[in-house]
């Protein structure tokens, strides 16, 4: 009876726990859908009229005007991939090319957005681009499409996230389809989880058009492809994605399994895992995984035979980055990889890495590199230091060592130093400039914005004016440019988007509506202590 009152004491003490953790969860969703209610007066507050945006078709554009203005369409659209960011203003050609234009962000019977306006409203909330596109297309999903779903959620009776999760899913579905699923999802809003969401969207889906299933598959078949993920998995590893024809899917899993068995026939002793992983490393050099598979570990005379002991040091090989195919026709070219020059790939199959290293670290002779294999198959490669690089993060000395002593060819070149490059006048920097300002800023200087600075325009942070135009000498120097991705280049040009750049490194960004954010500040990699 004691231990019973005891229990029931205990209960009791605990129940205002309880009850502050439900009022802090109702709380937030209410918190939830206030901001989703926000999203959705800033989009309806954003869309624009005929009159309001520059035409979405530059072609447009040049049949309203004359030969002669249709020659200057022609000499600005030649800028080739922006590489001058010096364009006429709003009103131009330019503008009417790539300026503000509105976007169709959410399903069919959804207003479309200005679209620099989604970009203020990330910059404000703190979202990358992506996040803010999806709050904004979501709630007009939820508001235009799914009216009876955005009122229970608006109750509190269904999750915010969930209503996205409703919004988002049915966004493929006609105005039709998104009715009949928003009647089944409002059917039980209780019983709602988010795959329970998705078979009841594919209901609807059926009935909206039930030969999907086919155009669902042509349309599958043009979405495959194959991504290589850096630094997503555990230090030192990373990830493949791959989307097949399930028929290669299934001959590609045999091969990888047929090659791990052959392996391990050659004496790897990694787990099956490890030796399927092992054996994609090795298909990156088609005539290495033909080397192995055209031997047979298991024949009498197995050990006496050069072919044999060449597949077993292809099975036991660490894992290299330069390894790679040798075509007949080295000079052909290829879509695949990174840009040339600083990171990713060069010509004829040149593999591009950056190191911020010294000659030091390297040749420090106290370093132990021990086995690429380990005393257990695994990474032992010593702890003489870590060279950390922009694409493939933090690498053990050790590790590059091993690579560059397998990789052929080696090509060093100096460290980059943007406070000895001096100011030029043209408006395209040289490459040893922007290749400074792309290391130094690293990725695109917006707020939230994370795309990598390789892959970023070089904007001048004041207008360029051409010097033979009343224009400054000495323009264009390292810290009056920053890396810009497309999509805020172009909203900085011709937005009312402006930004400038701290003395400590940091950017400032003053939005349309006077808000101001604040990007962090470029700041040394902490030394490690010894």
């Amino acid at each position: 009876m004691t231990t019973t009152t005891a229990a029931a004491s205990s209960r009791a003490a605990a129940r205002p726990v309880l009850e502050r953790a439900v009022a802090a969860m109702t709380s937030r969703r209410r918190a939830d859908v206030e901001v989703l209610e926000s999203a959705l007066e800033w989009a309806h507050a954003h869309v624009p009229s005929g009159d309001d945006l520059h035409p979405a078709d530059a072609a447009d554009a040049a049949d309203a005007a004359d030969a002669a203005d249709a020659a200057d369409a022609a000499d600005v659209a030649g800028v080739a991939g922006w590489q001058s960011d010096w364009l006429p203003w709003p009103g131009s050609y330019a503008a009417a090319m790539f300026g503000e234009r509105a976007v169709p962000i959410a399903g069919a019977g959804t207003p479309a957005v200005a679209e620099f306006a989604v970009m203020e409203l990330a910059a404000a909330l703190r979202l990358s681009h992506e996040a803010a596109v999806a709050l904004v297309g979501e709630v007009l999903d939820l508001a235009h499409r799914l009216p009876r779903t955005w009122a229970l959620v608006r109750e509190l009776r269904v999750p915010a996230h969930l209503g996205r999760e409703a919004a988002r899913v049915s966004r493929d579905l006609d105005v039709a389809g998104a009715g009949h699923a928003d009647r089944l999802l409002a059917w039980q809003p209780k019983r709602l989880n988010p795959h329970r969401i998705g078979v009841l969207v594919h209901e609807a889906r059926l009935y909206a058009d039930p030969d999907r299933a086919v155009a669902d598959h042509d349309r599958a078949m043009a979405t495959r492809k194959v991504e290589c993920r850096y630094g997503t998995g555990a230090p030192g590893t990373g990830e493949a994605w791959m989307v097949l024809d399930e028929a290669d899917l299934v001959a590609f899993d045999s091969t990888v399994g047929v090659m791990a068995d052959q392996i391990g026939a050659l004496g790897h002793a990694g787990s099956l895992d490890v030796r399927r992983a092992h054996a994609v490393g090795i298909l990156a050099d088609p005539q290495a995984a033909l080397d192995l598979l055209a031997v047979d570990p298991t024949a009498p005379d197995a050990g006496h035979d050069p072919a044999v002991v060449a597949a077993e040091d292809i099975a036991h090989d660490a894992a290299n980055p330069f390894r790679r195919p040798h075509p007949a026709h080295q000079g052909a070219s290829s879509s695949s990889g990174g840009s040339g020059g600083w990171g990713g790939k060069g010509g004829s199959g040149e593999v591009v890495l950056v190191f911020h290293i010294t000659d030091r670290d390297l040749l420090d002779t106290g370093t132990s590199w021990g086995s690429p294999w380990g005393s257990s198959w695994g990474s032992s490669w010593g702890s003489g230091g870590v060279a950390v690089s922009p694409k493939l993060g933090p690498v053990l000395l050790g590790r590059l060592q091993s690579w560059l002593l397998t990789a052929g060819k080696v090509t060093i070149r100096p460290v980059v130093d943007h406070a000895t490059i001096g100011p030029v006048d043209a408006h395209d920097p040289p490459a040893r400039m922007a290749a400074a300002v792309r290391l130094r800023d690293t990725t695109c200087v917006y707020p939230g914005c994370g795309r990598d600075a390789e892959s970023c325009d070089l904007d001048h942070i004041e207008t360029y004016v051409p010097v033979d135009q009343g224009g400054p000498p000495g323009q264009t120097r390292p810290d009056a440019l920053a890396p810009l991705c497309r999509r805020y280049h172009r909203a900085k040009t011709f937005g009312a988007f402006t930004y400038r750049r701290l003395p400590d490194g940091a950017y400032e960004w003053t939005l349309p509506t006077g808000i101001t954010v604040t990007t962090g500040p470029v700041t040394h990699r902490p030394r490690r202590r010894t």
